[in-house]
């Protein structure tokens, strides 16, 4: 065909579709050069034959814009020739499926029968997906690679480091991110009421791990307060409050069984009591005092079973104490003297015998004292009465002895007074005949 029909039955092609296309589409088709185009029409072909054949569409309805496809010995592409961009590309040689849309709208690149809504399929080891900014204030590189060993993001820019992966054969539901934002590990359906939701069957449940010497902590934090939990740097275990003035409450059995005050006071048992002014408090009552003196919880209302022990027992029972003196095995450079918790009598030792309660021996103890003083009382009372007696009879024998010493003063004046009467008798009648 002579290039001169070829065009003519084009431009009669074309004027075919001007009248089929709307003017008011603003679509224009035409322009062709017969001097450095061989165009052919075969059947139901058109063929273009030129060093960079092309077809332009160009909207003459401003603002104007042009469009052609062209194709030369290395692509072909489509180009907006106003913008002087090329949008889409085609290079020569591209493989079969490079880019499939199926009729389902199915998209595959390299796949010819995509097997998902898009679907990469190649014959590279790593196949990949590339995410690059070439913005001069910001450029960056990622990579969204999968192979053999298991699926990654890559950090091109830094070195390749991958700083999110999935090996494969990791099992199902690793992590799961639900609609609420909660994540699961391990678990299709993470709890409701946490943010994270780790379910599994190993000793560590989570695992946290510091590569060097430096503390290593979990925190956890409201408006009310600050919580940590983890490792110092020279390896002893911190767990508590960091917040000033704010406390520690330790639960088990899903009740509260310990509380420490921001003071250091504490107070623990089955049912917790208030932290007042005591060291330390046991739910019994038993404390420890801030001056650092242990009391003991001895009430009547805590007891039962009340009876008093007899002498006889408190004085059997310290009898058979034999006090010692000995160290403990793990405190060798201190020395106690004390008792035997095996040695002890009865009365005062405890069902497993391993301990001993001072209480118990100050109750014997208490008691061999008080018989002991009321001896003695007994005594001082016996010995207040002979000394009254004794007194008595002193008095008496006083008395009796001022009686004789009188009878024994007026006796010798009678007989002096007698003798005096002899001699004045004598003296003036002579002797009597």
């Amino acid at each position: 065909m002579k290039k001169s029909n070829c065009r003519q039955l084009l431009e009669s092609c074309f004027r075919t579709l001007r009248q089929v296309v709307p003017v008011g589409a603003a679509v224009l088709l035409g322009s062709l050069n017969a001097g450095s185009v061989d165009a052919q029409l075969t059947g139901t072909q058109v063929i273009l034959t030129s060093e960079t054949p092309q077809v332009q569409f160009h909207d003459d309805v401003a603002p104007t814009r042009s469009w052609r496809f062209l194709g030369t010995f290395d692509d072909f592409r489509f180009e907006d020739s106003t913008a002087a961009t090329i949008p889409f590309l085609i290079s020569g040689g591209a493989p079969t499926g490079s880019l499939r849309i199926d009729p389902t709208g199915r998209v595959g690149l390299g796949a010819f029968t995509p097997a998902n809504n898009v679907h990469i399929q190649t014959s590279d080891l790593i196949p990949g997906l590339r995410f690059q900014s070439t913005n001069p204030s910001n450029e960056y590189t990622w990579d969204v690679t999968g192979s053999s060993i298991g699926f990654g993001v890559v950090d091109v820019t830094n070195s390749g480091l991958i700083p999110f992966g999935v090996q494969a054969g990791a099992p199902q539901w690793t992590l799961v991110v639900a609609e609420n934002g909660n994540v699961g590990v391990g678990t299709e359906v993470p709890d409701a009421n946490s943010r994270l939701d780790i379910r599994s069957s190993l000793t560590n449940a989570l695992l946290a791990v510091r590569p060097d010497a430096g503390s290593h902590f979990l925190r956890v934090e409201n408006t009310g307060g600050i919580f940590r939990a983890g490792v110092q740097g020279n390896g002893d275990a911190q767990f508590g409050a960091l917040t000033a003035g704010k406390g520690l409450n330790l639960l088990a059995g899903g009740a509260t069984k310990f509380l420490m005050n921001s003071t250091g006071q504490i107070s623990f048992g089955n049912t917790v009591t208030s932290i007042s002014n005591k060291a330390l408090v046991h739910q019994s009552g038993a404390h420890l005092t801030l001056g650092g003196v242990w009391t003991s919880v001895s009430s009547r209302a805590a007891k039962q079973d009340i009876e008093p022990i007899t002498s006889e027992q408190a004085r059997e029972t310290v009898r058979a104490l034999q006090p010692v003196g000995y160290r403990y095995k793990n405190e060798l450079d201190e020395r106690y003297v004390g008792f035997i918790a095996e040695d002890v009598p009865e009365l005062v030792a405890t069902n497993d015998r391993k301990g001993l309660a001072p209480m118990d021996i100050t109750a014997v103890l208490t008691k061999v004292v008080q018989d002991q003083d009321k001896l003695l009382e007994d005594e001082r009372k016996l010995n207040a009465e002979q000394r009254l007696e004794l007194d008595k009879q002193r008095q008496v024998s006083t008395q009796q002895q001022e009686m004789l010493v009188a009878q024994q003063a007026a006796l010798a004046a009678l007989t002096k007074r007698l003798a005096d009467l002899e001699q004045k008798s004598g003296g003036s009648n002579g002797p009597a005949r």
